[in-house]
């Protein structure tokens, strides 16, 4: 069994969990709980899953695979740069109720929101957010750390750097 644990309790990360509930099931599976440098930020929220500790002074389990549920582009990077130097394993998660094409390739950590759409041959980095509605049109490229929010698209060929952010219902023109 593996042990999964989502980075980040906030909004981003308890949206994360429901998912995960849905995807990553026992036996093979089993969500252990969040990490948060904010130890409160459940308060008043009742999830079934604890705090484990802040990210800093968690000790990283062979059988841990993280979720990272961090909305902030920079912030993201520096937390994964800090677990992979822990040998930290990370997971994507795709929900069933994306369309994600065969020729697409999603890089490692990224977390693909109900509704999205990838087209063919596109490329989503590591670590990537494409949220609820987001699309990617043929061939786009999605660079390390990006984000798309919910609404916002990528049309054929375009692509947005490492770290870039897509705004609600912002639209990439193609190429």
């Amino acid at each position: 069994m593996l042990d999964i644990i989502i980075v980040g309790a906030g909004g981003f990360g308890r949206e994360v969990y429901e998912m995960a509930k849905e995807i990553f099931v026992e036996p093979e599976y089993k969500i252990r709980g969040f990490l948060s440098d904010d130890l409160e930020i459940l308060d008043g929220f009742n999830p079934d899953i604890p705090i484990l500790g802040t990210i800093k002074d968690y000790k990283v389990c062979p059988n841990d695979r993280f979720l990272v549920a961090i909305g902030s582009v920079d912030g993201k990077k520096k937390i994964v740069e800090f677990l992979k130097a822990q040998e930290a394993r990370f997971l994507s998660l795709v929900h069933p109720e994306a369309k994600i094409f065969s020729s697409a390739v999603i890089g490692e950590g990224s977390i693909i929101y109900p509704y999205a759409f990838v087209s063919s041959n596109v490329k989503i980095g590591d670590f990537c957010l494409l949220n609820a509605f987001a699309g990617c049109g043929h061939d786009a490229v999605v660079g390390d750390y990006s984000v798309l929010c919910p609404y916002s698209v990528l049309l054929g060929w375009a692509s947005i750097e490492e770290e870039g952010f897509i705004a609600t219902h912002a639209t990439v023109g193609p190429k």
